[in-house]
């Protein structure tokens, strides 16, 4: 009875082992090396131990070297399996190495058979099984440091187990218990059954570390794209942040162009008033009053446009952008500021439509940065000029800002553009940073150069395909 719950074992994890690899194989095309490694496994497992089993009708070299060599193969295919979880280096001087070293061992086991007897093939084995199980157990060990995968330590522990499991099967050698593979003592059933369910929960660990595995990568992946979503919520927040303290550092500038019409429009009412007290209102002169008021109220009501424009929501729009448009909407946006410094922009003619493909308001405020940068390195030039350049080069389209400030050192010139690098005493260092990161999303780039009379802003952008 002892000797049939033995070979029992051995058949029901030869069919386990066997019916899992056949199932992995139909998908083996798919798998990682490290699945193929422990489906290549399975299958040897499953066949050696039937091998084992019909032990008394095949020749010992089929039933009992050739299995032993090959479970010490399985043995070391499932480390390797463990160890490609983590390690992607070239598997074939592996496996090249697996193959003649399992040959050779196969050799030696029945060599020793034939002239030793089965004592000295008892510790040869123990000690295979005992060896390779104890790295097989370290390659875990390994992974769930590296991963914090908790099936590791599963893993582990039952390759642990199943080397001192085997350590403690070689003292048959010197002891005689359990020295026939399928003895009807009580040793050798115990030794067996914990064999098994050890190697039973190896497999089920592997499948365990596998799926936390893809757990794991979903988090990641899921993890990644929120940290992507939530810096791009941030930077825009940040760009439209940058925006705002950009024109509250030019507000007196925009106080005094609002003033202006404000001012005109209180004074034509002051003076539609006065002609209506005094009965001398004139219908010709009252109509042109009121269009002098309309006007001025559209002047008032075109600047407050420009800025609330420069300050909405940063949500990304990427459309196809003339970039004719968006140097006319910031000329008109500094035009206070450049009147006050008694700077000149001077533009070349641009007769054609110039698309690029991006948001128009980012986009204005990149040249915004740029054109407020060379306005402050301009402060008490003797020479205040802004030179707007745009041209063409291959499917590139090139946007040059030249001034005649102060220019940069060659420190400034290499720091320009970091986050948080200023050199002004109020700067955040963040305008040129943003300007940056905004022209990336659209494929684009900043970079700035001294010219010998100033400093060159290049800001490049994609051609727009056409519509």
């Amino acid at each position: 009875m002892a000797a049939y719950n033995v070979q029992s074992l051995f058949v029901f994890y030869s069919i386990v082992s066997i019916l899992g690899g056949l199932v992995a194989c139909f998908y083996f095309k798919r798998l990682d090396t490290s699945a193929r490694y422990w489906a290549v496994a399975a299958l040897i497992a499953g066949v050696t131990n039937l091998a084992t089993v019909f032990r008394a009708e095949l020749p010992l070299l089929w039933s009992y070297s050739i299995p032993i060599g090959l479970n010490g193969m399985v043995f070391v295919l499932m480390g390797l399996g463990i160890v490609r979880l983590h390690k992607h280096s070239n598997p074939w001087r592996s496996l090249l190495s697996l193959g003649i070293g399992t040959v050779f061992f196969i050799a030696v086991m029945e060599w020793c058979r034939i002239h030793y007897g089965l004592r000295v093939t008892v510790v040869l084995s123990g000690g295979l099984f005992a060896v390779t199980s104890f790295w097989g157990s370290h390659a875990a060990h390994v992974y769930y440091k590296l991963s914090g995968n908790q099936f590791a330590m599963h893993m582990r522990s039952a390759m642990m187990g199943i080397g001192v499991v085997n350590v403690l099967r070689t003292q048959s050698a010197f002891t005689g218990w359990g020295l026939q593979t399928f003895g009807e003592d009580a040793w050798t059933l115990t030794i067996w059954s914990i064999m098994f369910l050890l190697g039973m929960m190896r497999y089920f660990s592997y499948l365990g570390m596998r799926v936390q595995q893809q757990a794991d990568e979903k988090l990641k992946v899921a993890a990644a794209l929120a940290r992507e979503e939530e810096g791009r919520r941030l930077g825009g927040q940040l760009a439209r942040l940058e925006r705002q303290q950009s024109l509250g550092v030019m507000s007196a500038s925009f106080a005094h162009e609002l003033n202006q019409p404000l001012t005109a429009i209180l004074n034509y009412a002051e003076l539609l008033q006065h002609q209506l007290r005094s009965g001398q209102l004139v219908e010709t002169k009252a109509q042109q009053v009121l269009a002098d008021i309309v006007a001025s109220s559209a002047r008032a009501g075109d600047i407050i446009r420009r800025i609330r424009t420069f300050i909405q929501t940063d949500v990304l729009n990427k459309e196809r952008v003339d970039i004719r448009a968006t140097i006319a909407e910031v000329c008109a946006l500094v035009e206070p500021e450049v009147r006050r410094q008694e700077i000149r922009i001077l533009q070349d003619p641009m007769p054609s439509p110039v698309w690029v493909m991006a948001d128009a308001v980012q986009l204005s405020q990149v040249l915004f940065n740029v054109m407020r940068n060379s306005m402050e390195s301009m402060v008490g030039a003797p020479v205040r000029d802004i030179h707007l350049t745009v041209n063409q080069a291959g499917q590139e389209i090139r946007l040059s800002v030249s001034d005649t400030g102060r220019g940069l050192t060659d420190e400034q010139a290499r720091q320009a553009g970091d986050p948080f690098y200023t050199t002004k005493i109020s700067g955040l260092g963040m305008g040129l940073s943003i300007s940056k990161t905004i022209l990336a999303q659209f494929n684009g780039h900043l970079s700035l150069r001294n010219t010998g009379q100033g400093v060159c802003a290049l800001i490049i952008l994609p051609v727009a395909d056409a519509v």
